[in-house]
């Protein structure tokens, strides 16, 4: 037990545990890459790696943010990778470090960077929010009322992993389809017997129904993907391979988990 160490073991043992701890968020930093490069997370039916780190591997959502920015930065300067090992710069550091090279459009390789990466490494997170203050930007502030964010707070019961400006854009969008199937279906007028990618107006209305408004993908093992933003219909089997426009063979997906489908099937029957 550790209450039976000496103080000078109790040290030692500490100091050990923390080296061991930093090398293996080097680690992790570079297992995250590679889901990065290879969109592993969409296998496992999430849109974005942010997502997939948070409900796959458990961490809250700053936590997910931090590791993430890290793990970009570190790709970007591959230094990078030393100092958080050794403990020069922290993950909180490393992540506000990203934030202003590119917000400010500063070249990684330049002296002005390096600069930056020196003071990341002497401040703390606090004053290094402070000396790397975000560019210039516009934005909108909105103050909602008690009652909606109420009702956002139910959505968000309902739509796990959603935060309060997804939801927002989740219905903004919706909104927007559902104005767009309205224009589209006193204006389009097609042959029903021309093979065409056209998908009729009843059709789309059928998906979205069916689909709830949210990607379609799932994962063998049954979790499906939250993603209710940029969604695109998809051919199951695609057009350009004799796929009809049938709802039986539509679907809703995301952007991210359509272009993977697009690039998996493709590659395989074009290779």
């Amino acid at each position: 037990m550790h209450t039976q160490l000496s103080n000078l073991k109790l040290h030692a043992e500490t100091v050990t545990a923390t080296k061991t701890e930093k090398a293996a968020t080097v680690v992790l930093l570079k297992l995250l890459s590679e889901v990065s490069r290879r969109k592993l997370y969409l296998d496992y039916s999430h849109s974005t790696l942010h997502k997939y780190v948070t409900v796959e591997l458990g961490y809250s959502e700053s936590e997910a943010w931090t590791r993430i920015q890290a793990m970009k930065l570190v790709r970007s300067i591959p230094e990078i990778e030393a100092k958080l090992e050794s403990g020069i710069l922290s993950l909180c550091n490393a992540s506000i470090l990203l934030g202003h090279l590119q917000s400010h459009n500063i070249d990684p390789d330049s002296k002005e960077a390096k600069i930056c990466i020196k003071h990341a490494e002497e401040l703390p997170c606090r004053k290094l929010k402070q000396e790397f203050r975000p560019g210039v930007a516009k934005e909108m502030k909105i103050t909602l009322h008690e009652r909606l964010l109420k009702k956002i707070k139910k959505l968000q019961d309902k739509w796990s992993d959603t935060s309060e400006l997804e939801i927002i854009e989740a219905l903004i969008d919706e909104k927007i389809r559902e104005v767009e199937l309205t224009k589209t279906s006193r204006t389009s007028k097609t042959d029903p017997s021309k093979k065409t990618r056209y998908i009729p107006v009843s059709s789309k209305r059928e998906i979205l129904e069916r689909s709830r408004n949210r990607c379609e993908h799932t994962h063998p093992n049954g979790n499906r993907c939250e993603e209710r933003r940029f969604l695109e219909f998809d051919h199951i089997k695609p057009y350009a391979l004799g796929g009809d426009r049938s709802t039986a063979n539509l679907r809703l997906l995301c952007r991210n988990h359509n272009q993977q489908r697009s690039i998996l099937t493709f590659s395989a029957n074009f290779s």
